[in-house]
């Protein structure tokens, strides 16, 4: 049984423009996939929700994006992987996403910076106060593959390693980049709304 969601002008009553399946009505699998994906809270994120009527491809997806940004081999500062993650965002103009993950930048980020500053830069893409030389350099990295995908070329990947980014650390940027640019559009896509939830990972 689905639930059809309601035309909402502001938002916050529905999970997004198609169909969900509520979890008072998902079967036995639905509902341990679901499970499966709480966030830390306890919260059930309307993004799988939004994912509900191919229950299948919820758990690839929260798979890819725990490898990306939480597994412990990764050796990008996690402020800065929600940083990129945010860029991502903001680039694609994806409110979902820049709530959640801005909140997770703000709460990880050191003292050495104003992360409110830093993220109104972005949104400026106003680069040069949003960190040191080798961070710049990532960021506008950042910006061209979102942006400029053909673009990128042998001496982009170089200009990164001559900032002192290590190859693994260039795959790891490029991969939440890719990440992310496949969840703005699925949110993008099929409008997944904010709602009510507790914005990030750290919002208890």
């Amino acid at each position: 049984m689905t639930e059809k969601t309601e035309a909402d002008p502001k938002g916050a009553g529905e999970i997004c423009w198609i169909e969900t399946i509520a979890e008072a009505d998902a079967d036995a699998l639905l509902a341990g996939i679901y499970d499966q994906v709480r966030s830390a809270n306890g919260q059930l994120d309307n993004l799988y929700q939004g994912f509900s009527l191919r229950a299948h491809t919820i758990k690839p997806a929260d798979d890819l994006y725990l490898a990306a940004m939480h597994n412990d081999s990764n050796s990008l500062p996690k402020w800065f992987s929600e940083l990129i993650g945010t860029y991502v965002a903001i680039l694609n103009g994806c409110v979902y996403a820049e709530t959640h993950h801005g909140a997770n930048y703000r709460y990880l980020v050191d003292a050495r910076v104003d992360p409110e500053q830093v993220l109104k830069d972005l949104r400026s893409n106003q680069l040069e106060n949003c960190g040191d030389e080798r961070e710049i350099a990532a960021l506008g990295y950042v910006r061209q593959l979102v942006l400029q995908p053909e673009s990128i070329s042998r001496e982009c990947v170089l200009t990164l390693q001559q900032s002192g980014w290590s190859d693994g650390e260039i795959l790891e940027i490029v991969q939440i980049v890719a990440m992310f640019s496949y969840f703005v559009r699925v949110i993008n896509g099929i409008g997944i709304q904010l709602g009510n939830e507790k914005h990030g990972l750290y919002d208890q």
